[in-house]
């Protein structure tokens, strides 16, 4: 649909993720004053708009045709009812013009454009992190990730680093001590709970079992 709303753009919005396994998102609004939470899902049907999408998309309209629809479907998939008291069509709009620029604009001032909307209401995008596990280790997706780490043993980027079993291998490498060890020498931590410290027993000795369990472990 980015790519329709924008014939003339440089580069498409279409491109390989790096991150394969980037396939779920919860939308949610965060009011900039109040810091209230809100889910875009109660007030929004997401699923509806995401199938509008794909057949509005697929009809091949022109740029014009194509965002008077995106715009109907808005409307349709919109409840006022159950959307914040000060939180409309035209936030709902400006919003999602914002998102648009976020995947198909580009130019020098991006960020500028990319965050122009100065509404209360903000849109956040909470996503998971699922790395790639041993049956879909996919090693072209791996070596294309763009984001360096830096480490004890050189650059590693971010994704050989967390889902190639790298991190476990430098934090072996350059280890001080165990956990074990540690608690032994300086005590447990506190732990906490809902604001509440969870207690562990006596204070500042570690755990018999977890001890014995590490000592077992060392021994194998």
């Amino acid at each position: 649909m980015c790519d329709i709303l924008h014939p003339n753009a440089e580069l498409g919005s279409l491109f390989n993720d790096i991150h394969p396994d980037h396939g779920m998102f919860s939308p949610i609004l965060v009011n900039a004053r109040t810091k209230e939470i809100m889910p875009v899902a109660r007030f929004f049907d997401v699923e509806q708009f995401v199938r509008d999408i794909v057949e509005i998309a697929d009809s091949g309209r022109r740029p014009a045709i194509t965002k008077s629809m995106v715009l109907l479907s808005l409307v349709r998939n919109f409840e006022p009812d159950d959307a914040p008291p000060d939180f409309g069509i035209a936030q709902l709009r400006g919003l999602f013009a914002d998102c648009v620029y976020r995947v198909a604009g580009n130019g020098p001032n991006w960020s500028e454009q990319a965050y122009a909307y100065n509404g209360v209401w903000r849109l956040v995008m909470v996503s998971p992190m699922a790395f790639q596990d041993n049956s879909n280790y996919d090693l072209a997706t791996i070596s294309h990730s763009t984001t360096p780490m830096a480490t004890q043993e050189g650059e590693i980027n971010f994704c050989a680093y967390n889902g190639g079993g790298w991190r476990k291998i430098v934090e072996h490498l350059h280890q001080t001590a165990s956990v074990a060890e540690w608690s032994r020498a300086h005590g447990r931590h506190p732990i906490y709970a809902k604001g509440k410290e969870v207690s562990l027993g006596a204070q500042g000795a570690p755990r018999t079992d977890l001890v014995q369990i590490e000592r077992q472990q060392t021994t194998v």
